[in-house]
């Protein structure tokens, strides 16, 4: 079982020097919640459920309960039957991928719960997932499926779930730990995990604020809502979530330039610090230069040697992939403009803001 990772009471004063090739940042690390340790996603598109169980982990230590490590796999495999489903309900016409939303794992947990890292590691080929050729393959039978349409229930997915057994693993139907057996349902609930208490946001002005919408993007294959809000006060969440205890579910533009992880920073260019506003998010949001490319996990906030405030964040992409152990310092302007959409507690939102979307 992985450990919690390093956590210490006196974090708000750690001064944390961090160089990589041959460039030095220092970064003062003013608030770090509980978190599992950064492990790999390997070469699969599943960042959302690598940043998703992640947050989970860190609800379950928020909640008082033991550092637990859950299965992403168990989450790929049961959004994958989702996934297949709808696909060949709507003709072929909806997203068939590897790529998801926060919201995907929520969605299984609700229905079907979850189970531990031990219990369901999925298969790994020379200790890395590689899901990108058989993901492909897999594409093309559901394809096949949809094609066949005479002597065929669309709703009727055990082909897609005889590949997912030999490719991922056969789920277990019980998790054994320490103290008993459970039901992936009953682990759930054992931590208390309740997926209505999550809620995903937006921000952009083609709709309403203080109102829910399906977001425009390709891995919201399941249509799912999200509330939008201006987003003054998506940053004060964000902000305020931390500074209370819950971590952030991130999704957003990863594909800049200025996203340099193996530097451990995000950041603008030069031209865009300090003008960020809602009309440049709509325009980027538009034009395609804000797309919906990865999922992390924000487990704090940090400055850095200018003094701005920056989101310390658990990237998927192993400790190994950079000097910083995997982590990466995203700065407020990065944030403001390449955020797609997070998710937090209901509780982790100002009362104030909690009031204009009616929670």
């Amino acid at each position: 079982m992985r450990k919690v990772a390093l956590y210490f009471i006196l974090i708000l004063f750690l001064s944390v020097q961090v160089s990589a090739q041959g460039n030095q940042e220092e970064f003062e690390i003013i608030k770090e919640l509980k978190h599992t340790p950064v492990i790999s996603q390997g070469s699969t598109g599943t960042c959302w459920s690598f940043a998703t169980t992640s947050f989970l982990e860190s609800e379950i230590m928020r909640k008082g309960f033991p550092e637990t490590d859950l299965s992403e796999m168990y989450f790929v495999y049961m959004a994958y039957l989702d996934k297949a489903e709808d696909y060949l309900l709507y003709y072929g016409k909806n997203n068939f991928s590897q790529g998801g939303q926060a919201h995907d794992v929520l969605n299984v947990l609700k229905e079907h719960g979850m189970v531990t890292f031990e219990s369901y590691p999925g298969v790994k080929t020379d200790g890395r997932y590689n899901h990108h050729q058989w993901a492909r393959d897999l594409n093309d039978d559901v394809e096949k499926l949809n094609k066949k349409r005479k002597n065929f229930f669309a709703a009727d997915v055990k082909p897609v779930e005889k590949i997912l057994k030999e490719k991922i693993g056969k789920l277990p139907n019980k998790v054994k730990t320490d103290e008993e057996t459970y039901t992936p349902s009953k682990l759930r609930d054992k931590f208390k995990l309740n997926a209505d208490d999550y809620v995903e946001l937006t921000s952009y002005n083609h709709h309403p604020f203080y109102s829910q919408f399906v977001l425009e993007v390709p891995d919201n294959w399941s249509n799912d809502l999200y509330y939008n809000l201006p987003l003054d006060e998506l940053m004060e969440i964000m902000t305020y979530a931390i500074n209370n205890g819950y971590t952030v579910a991130w999704d957003g533009d990863t594909s800049e330039k200025t996203f340099t992880h193996n530097k451990g920073i995000a950041d603008l260019p030069e031209k865009q610090l300090g003008k960020v506003d809602q009309k440049m998010r709509q325009e980027t949001f538009f034009d395609r230069t804000t797309t919906d490319d990865h999922l992390m996990h924000i487990v704090g906030l940090s400055k850095n040697s200018s003094g701005q405030t920056c989101f310390y964040t658990k990237n998927s992409w192993g400790a190994d992939s950079n000097n910083f152990g995997g982590y990466l310092h995203m700065t407020e302007d990065y944030v403001r403009l390449k955020t797609i959409a997070i998710m937090v507690h209901k509780n982790a939102i100002p009362k104030s803001i909690k009031k204009k979307i009616k929670l």
